[in-house]
């Protein structure tokens, strides 16, 4: 094996290590343990991948992560997952019964991963994401309720790594949980101005796979999206998801 392929070899398999330990990170003495390989070449190998964008390495615990270019390879052939598929006749449903913007979410890592968009018939689109897109949990109104399905410590680590991003858009820790504790209760998120100003959504986390979860969302203006109206829309998508076989999250 040459020396280029056999580095290529080693950085794929720090990689697919990486991946392996994502939720919860792992640290370079891991990396160096799991791959049997001397700590000089894992901290070289490794250290090209965050270059380039495929690791990310937290500051605070030093632990590494997929980076957003290795997130954006599988979000690709997402695209064509069989969870599409299975959504895209409730979303259209969805988007023809309310007349707004029906979007697909699923977790990755820290992020929500938008896998399909339907747009309504009504003339102001409220389109707050694009397909292939990543925002942090509890940015987006489907994200939002898929951070719902996590435990109270992992949402807090997520939102220390994102405190700047969280309060860029004016989230701190306490509201964050308040909403988690709403959606829990209520089986559905309702977000206001979060992303973009005079835009509102109500948004559903629904399990596909034991402890998997993805969200459906609806997003129009909020002059639309008075409070009975987005029980409404949230009964709607419960149901809808329920005709084919889908359990909702949360909700008594």
């Amino acid at each position: 094996m040459s020396t280029g392929t056999q580095s290529l070899d080693r950085a794929l398999s720090l990689l697919s290590l990486i991946e392996q330990s994502h939720q919860e990170g792992i640290e370079l003495a891991g990396l160096v343990e799991k791959s049997e390989l001397d700590r000089t070449t894992v901290y070289r190998l490794v250290s090209a991948l965050v270059q380039a964008g495929f690791v990310e390495r937290d500051s605070t615990t030093k632990k590494y992560r997929l980076g957003v270019e290795a997130m954006q390879i599988g979000l690709m052939a997402m695209s064509r997952a069989p969870i599409v598929e299975s959504c895209k006749p409730l979303m259209q449903l969805l988007a023809r019964e309310t007349e707004d913007t029906v979007f697909l979410v699923v977790r990755n890592g820290d992020y929500a991963h938008c896998l399909h968009i339907e747009q309504g018939s009504f003339p102001v689109k409220a389109i707050t994401q694009h397909v292939g897109g990543l925002r942090i949990l509890g940015l987006g109104t489907a994200g939002q309720a898929l951070l719902a399905t996590m435990g109270d410590a992992e949402i807090e680590a997520i939102y220390i790594r994102h405190r700047e991003e969280y309060e860029s858009h004016g989230l701190n820790l306490r509201e964050l949980k308040q909403a988690v504790k709403n959606i829990r209760a209520n089986g559905h998120a309702v977000t206001v101005d979060i992303i973009t100003e005079g835009v509102c959504g109500v948004g559903v986390a629904f399990e596909i796979t034991k402890g998997n979860y993805a969200g459906v969302s609806i997003a129009g203006i909020g002059s639309r999206f008075p409070a009975a109206r987005c029980r409404e829309i949230a009964s709607l998508i419960g149901a809808q998801l329920r005709s084919i076989g889908f359990r909702s999250f949360g909700g008594k």
